[in-house]
């Protein structure tokens, strides 16, 4: 006796659109109660800003800027792995920051 054949459950990935309006109805309930109609506002969103591809960096720039600066301020030239050890970064990151342009 063979066993019935099942469909498969459609696998539903959230985008990065999708997943930042579950973030925001997470965080602000009433703003999502406040948004009537989320699926009309998702839409307008993404005829607004379709076909764009962005990068979103982890730290803001004003973070990273210090960060460069911690670098540039403890690096004597022979210590990159000291100085990652103090900063809680990775040895490669002191180099990337080195080697900017107007950083030596």
């Amino acid at each position: 006796m063979t066993p019935p054949k099942t469909t498969p459950e459609p696998i539903t990935e959230l985008d990065l659109l999708d997943r930042i309006f579950a973030y925001l109805e997470s965080q602000l309930p009433e703003a999502s109660r406040a948004m009537c109609n989320i699926d009309r506002l998702k839409a307008d969103v993404r005829s607004e800003f379709a076909g764009i591809e962005c990068y979103i960096p982890a730290l803001p720039r004003v973070e990273r800027d210090k960060r460069a600066q911690d670098v540039l301020r403890l690096f004597n030239g022979r210590n990159a792995s000291e100085v990652a050890r103090q900063l809680n970064i990775g040895r490669t990151t002191v180099y990337r920051i080195l080697k900017q342009p107007g950083n030596r």
